[in-house]
Parts: structure tokens; sequence; C-alpha cells
């Protein structure tokens, strides 16, 4: 009879942890909690707040070359009064001398002595709407 009491308390167990690892895959997002942007080259409001960050971290910037995005490390969005965009980016230094038209068509330097890289933490809020945008924090490392 024992054996089976601890039987029915371990099968119990397991049902109770197999119940909480489902209900945490269904379980419903926070509203207002930040979520990944899983396709960054399509998201247009990324997009557009990537451009938004990056003139400004030119603007900003002592260097005579414009810089442009190397690569996306991670995106999320968050909806508040607006759009908040949280964007990790790496950045490098482009061949093309400030201010540049179209950063796009600027290559990276390929020299070693020229060659900047930077991982930027970018902080974006756009009220679409509103045709309004702002860059509420930019630091790079």
């Amino acid at each position: 009879m024992a054996g089976g009491g601890v039987f029915l308390t371990l099968l119990a167990a397991a049902l109770v942890f197999a119940g909480a690892a489902l209900g945490a895959v269904t379980r419903p997002r926070l509203v207002g909690a930040p979520v990944d942007v899983d396709n960054v080259e399509n998201d247009e409001g990324l997009q557009r707040a990537l451009q938004f960050a990056v003139a400004e971290y030119n603007k900003a910037s002592n260097d005579m070359y414009s810089s442009r995005v190397v690569r996306v490390i991670s995106a999320q969005r968050q909806i508040v009064s607006g759009i908040k965009y949280m964007i990790k980016a790496e950045v490098g230094r482009t061949t093309c001398p400030k201010p540049a038209a179209d950063l796009q068509s600027c290559a990276f330097h390929d020299a070693p002595q020229m060659a900047k890289h930077a991982v930027c933490d970018f902080v974006v809020y756009t009220i679409p709407w509103l045709n309004e945008i702002k860059l509420l924090r930019s630091s790079c490392q």
C-alpha cells in the first residue's frame, strides 16, 4: 500500500509540473510589456526608428566619417502612449565623409586603423500618428 501512495504522490507532482510548464507557454503576454521584434529587416517602424537613431548618432559624433548599422543584435517594441523601440545594434564607420546623403551605399572601412565599430543601445520613442520621433537614449561602447 505504501508503494501505491508514493506512486500517486509522484504522479501528482509530475502532473503539477507539466501543467505549470504548459501553462507558461500559453499564458497571455502582459499588456504594455516589451516584445521582441522578430523580423527586423521588414519592420518599417523599427527601420525608421533605427535610421533616426543612427542619424542622431552621426550628428553627435566628432568623427569626420559617417557611420551606419552593421547588424541589429536585438530589438524590442513596447506600446506605451506611442511606440518605444529598444535597439541594440553594431555600428561601423563608413568611407563616406559627413554628411552622407545615402548611408546604405557607403562601404565600411577596410583598413584596421580606420575601421571603427561600436555596439550601441538606442531607445527611440515615436508617435506615428503625430509624426513625432525622439531619441530617448543613445549609449555606445
